[in-house]
């Protein structure tokens, strides 16, 4: 997957009514691939369809909004901009007309509404994205809200209604006049009233009531918090939003990594996202860390989602309620301590015998729960401190691990006579053995627990300093070759995953180069077949990596006739077939990349019909690698298609969602797995956004946002994750940009460079995160224009070309990031001319120059933006300062850039000095000396 892919937002206006030969017949090009998507339905922007024609885009809107004026009065309609208030129709949703609305979290939005065929005024809670989930997730919000409407309790939100209306699924429920009761708590600090006890109590007694009474239905809440909570005018408390809820009785929904739920208010099993065991002691846990909060008016755990509330659940219990509140009774503090006991086996067994408790304090009688014992404490404070148990094991682990090592190789050194030289390769092979055990395959398990990044970065570099002091005691030795190759295979594996590109290629290259020799001294088996496969496989994605394409191409396609040879002798082999379909992805993506998209499209769809015909058909489904390469597969072509056929887009990530969802109900997936869905929703949303439906992309990005933002604040050390999120926030920007929503937009864009200015400082050789960079700032620069900061603008866009300069040094065979960098300077000359900045404009039009002198187009527009100075020049009068450029040095520089275009093949670019605004400027030169 290229995670990195940037959409430029940059609006390059250049207003002209006289275009080249040259130019009209790329007018002509860009309007017919206009028409074209406009017959599909989802016709582009003239800034996307002239994005490397940035002169183009005035001429070419001047067209699309006279085509868009046609279509409007052939359908029947006003032309565009007329009675937009008659369009502005009342939004209906079946029986329901929304009226206003009144919240929304991760799952949805609510609306207050009207029931016209009962008239009454109801809450109808929207699932806006259920279309893209799979047939199974459409079901579980069924249950979900069924479930809840058959809840009968006086203490919870009755439900009206279930159902489904033009594909947006919703429920209706009773509508509470009242506040929520984190209003309440706001409201009684801010006025430094503390609340009654009794009273406090009494409420926290009704929604354990109510809790119970769910989870005797088989439902838990899983989000329990003082904003589900609602007081209503009568001063009753409700429990509402069982959206979350989920359904014990239904199997298929116990999933491990299903963060669900407010961070300060989980308990440490939800926090860990172990949902395949939460049950209603969750429920318990959160009405206790809430009660704590209505007694105190403060939080049990400060902060807001942060990683550091993460490590207070998981690490330090609340500050006891009677240190914040002395009139509290003891035995108030020890049932509620009981209630949110970090292990759900101490907890109470159900929210009633949570609110007999409460309800015994409130009599004055003795109470189950009681103050922990010394023992408690210990096993308390030795889970707390959990993490530093594992380092001194794990250290003591390295120790031992270095002994043995040290005395396998001591007993090496004395072993020199020719009669225990046998004994002494045993011994170095147990040893390396040992390493592999205890080093690679430990990384290799912990790969998918975030938590574990800094450990196992730790393991990967101790395991390859072994590996390495074996390849240079082993290099002479031709009995060791086959040990030798895996050895620098695996050295270059884990260069490549601690930031050494450099260093990891070369591996690569000798661990291929020796498979290539066992290959060609005898008889290859199948298993030497398939590691030297995936040894150019590896060695192309380090190149990949790297930039360097051309190199990388050669080895993919290497590696794909090897698997291809190997799934022709023996089609039962499934893993030589699946590696077969990820080479084939592999480089679908770099031909992606290299501006090859035809190609691309049919490559990933021969990496689907490889994945697809890998399982027998009886089986049903793909195996999990199988399954994971054809759920990537879609949603790579979901990216590829995203402009060229949207349509096709959105219908290729709903695919990719479908695999990743079945994924997500596995009893053991991980944290990973969410990062994936993530990934394709901002997929979608980039198709959806390319359709024209802008608020659906925006719901789209926000969803993978949220998925992505909980990833982040669950695990801060995993920088893939907070990659992943820059990307989607830089996406999402640009959607709320083209709603013209522009302080939501830099706030977006402000959130995805703090993350992408932290990985591109930790990884400064990475070509891709510097470009990545490039591209947000080129995006924050727009904004920033658009909300009349120019001096700011024009600092980002000059970092813009910073970053992407460092990019196109690090990998100059990437035709994107000279593109990139062309609107950079472009940008940058513009807003400089804006501000009367002469000088330094045609220096950045000269550099964007120096970009293309080999491209005679590209040159004539240079040309055209020169000319184009020299005029403002001219109507701004004598130059403010002596630096300033006279206009006859930007007509000069025109000239000679013109005389560069033709050399270069471009026949017509004289042609641009006979345009009537030019040519006068041409012919009268001597007016600069005036």
């Amino acid at each position: 997957m290229d995670y990195s892919s940037i959409s430029d937002l940059s609006v390059e206006p250049l207003a002209t009514r006289h275009l080249s030969d040259a130019q009209k017949d790329r007018m002509t090009l860009l309007l017919d691939r206009y028409l074209s998507a406009l017959e599909k339905g989802a016709p582009p922007a003239a800034e996307d369809l002239a994005v490397d024609d940035p002169e183009l885009i005035e001429p070419l809107r001047c067209y699309i909004n006279g085509l868009e004026d046609l279509h409007q009065i052939a359908a029947g309609f006003a032309p565009h901009g007329e009675n937009d208030a008659e369009a502005d129709d009342e939004k209906r949703l079946g029986d329901f007309r929304l009226l206003n609305e009144v919240g929304r979290g991760g799952m949805g939005v609510v609306y207050r509404a009207r029931q016209l065929s009962l008239e009454r005024i109801v809450a109808i809670k929207l699932l806006p994205f259920a279309a893209v989930l799979d047939a199974r997730q459409i079901v579980r919000f069924k249950n979900e809200a069924h479930a809840a409407a058959q809840l009968n309790h006086p203490n919870i939100v009755p439900v009206y209604t279930v159902g489904v209306e033009r594909g947006v699924h919703y429920y209706a429920m009773q509508f509470i006049e009242g506040r929520s009761l984190d209003a309440v708590i706001a409201d009684q600090a801010d006025r430094d009233e503390m609340p009654d006890i009794p009273v406090t109590l009494r409420r926290a007694i009704d929604v354990a009531g109510a809790l119970h009474a769910a989870h005797e239905f088989g439902v838990v809440h899983r989000d329990v918090k003082p904003s589900n909570l609602i007081l209503d005018t009568d001063d009753k408390i409700w429990v509402t939003d069982f959206g979350l809820a989920r359904c014990q009785t239904d199997a298929s929904m116990t999933q491990t990594g299903d963060i669900v739920g407010t961070m300060k208010y989980m308990s440490p099993e939800q926090a860990r996202g172990e949902s395949a065991i939460v049950d209603g002691r969750t429920d318990v846990y959160s009405l206790g860390a809430t009660l704590y909060e209505m007694l105190c008016l403060r939080p049990a755990y400060d902060g807001n989602d942060t990683p550091a509330v993460l490590r207070q659940i998981e690490e330090r219990s609340p500050a006891p309620l009677r240190s914040l509140r002395p009139e509290i009774p003891q035995d108030l503090e020890t049932v509620i301590a009981k209630a949110m006991s970090k292990s759900r086996d101490h907890r109470y067994e159900t929210a009633l015998q949570f609110a007999e408790d409460l309800q015994r304090v409130l009599d004055g009688r003795p109470t189950v729960a009681r103050p922990p014992t010394l023992v408690d404490r210990l096993a308390h404070w030795a889970h707390a401190h959990r993490n530093a148990v594992a380092m001194t094991f794990a250290f003591g682990l390295f120790t031992l691990l270095g002994m043995s090592i040290s005395i396998a190789m001591i007993a090496a050194a004395k072993q020199e006579s020719d009669a225990n030289a046998i004994l002494a390769t045993r011994s170095d092979r147990l040893a390396r053995g040992t390493v592999d055990r205890l080093g690679a395959q430990m990384a290799e398990l912990l790969a998918d627990i975030p938590a574990a990044s800094s450990v196992r970065q730790q393991l990967l570099r101790e395991t390859l300093a072994y590996y390495q002091a074996f390849a240079d005691q082993a290099d002479d030795d031709e009995t060791l070759t086959e040990d030798l190759a895996i050895t620098y295979g695996k050295i270059g594996t884990l260069q490549n995953e601690i930031g050494s590109p450099a260093e990891a290629i070369a591996s690569l290259e000798a661990s291929m180069r020796l498979f290539q020799q066992l290959a060609d001294a005898g008889q290859p088996n199948g298993t030497l077949q398939n590691r030297l496969a995936s040894s150019e496989n590896n060695l192309a994605l380090a190149l990949d990596r790297a930039g360097q394409y051309q190199a990388a191409q050669q080895h993919y396609e290497s590696a794909i006739r090897r698997w291809r040879a190997l799934a022709e002798v023996d089609p039962s082999d499934v893993d030589a077939r699946a590696g077969w379909a990820m080479a084939v992805g592999n480089f679908a993506l770099l031909l992606s990349k290299t501006d090859r998209p035809d190609q691309a499209e049919a490559m990933f769809h021969r990496s689907l019909e490889i994945a697809q015909t890998a399982s027998p058909a009886e089986s049903g489904s793909p195996n999990v690698p199988l399954a994971k390469q054809l759920a990537s597969t879609y949603q790579n072509l979901s990216g590829l298609l995203a402009e060229r056929d949207p349509g096709q887009a959105v219908t290729y990530a709903q695919q990719a969602l479908q695999y990743q969802m079945r994924e997500l109900d596995d009893a053991h997936a991980g944290p990973n797995a969410a990062a994936r869905v993530a990934l394709t929703l901002n997929s979608l949303g980039a198709a959806q956004s390319a359709c024209g439906d802008s608020d659906a992309a925006i719901e789209s990005y926000r969803q993978a946002s949220d998925f992505q933002q909980q990833l982040v604040d669950r695990w801060p050390g995993e920088l893939t994750y907070q990659r992943d999120l820059a990307v989607t926030q830089n996406n999402l920007g640009m959607a709320l940009a083209a709603q013209d929503q522009f302080d939501s937009a830099k706030r977006a864009f402000d959130q995805a460079l703090g993350y992408q200015i932290a990985l591109t400082e930790a990884f400064a050789d990475d070509a891709e995160l510097q470009s990545t960079l490039g591209g947000i700032y080129n995006n924050h620069a727009f904004v920033l224009e658009k909300l009349g900061r120019r001096a700011h603008a024009l600092e980002s866009y000059r970092l813009a070309v910073k970053h992407q300069q460092q990019a196109l040094l690090a990998a100059p065979e990437v035709p994107r990031y000279r593109d990139y960098l062309s609107k950079h300077f472009y940008n940058c000359a513009r807003l400089l001319r804006e501000s009367d900045d002469f000088d330094q404009a045609v220096q950045f039009a000269l550099r964007r120059r120096e970009l293309w002198s080999d491209d005679g187009n590209r040159l004539t527009g240079v040309a055209e933006e020169l000319l184009t100075t020299a005029l403002q020049i001219r109507q701004s009068g004598p130059p403010n300062a002596p630096s300033q450029p006279q206009a006859s040095v930007c007509i000069d520089y025109a000239k000679e850039t013109l005389k560069m275009a033709t050399l270069a093949g471009n026949q017509h670019a004289s042609d641009l000095l006979n345009r009537p605004e030019f040519a006068e400027l041409i012919q009268k030169p001597q007016l600069d000396e005036t």
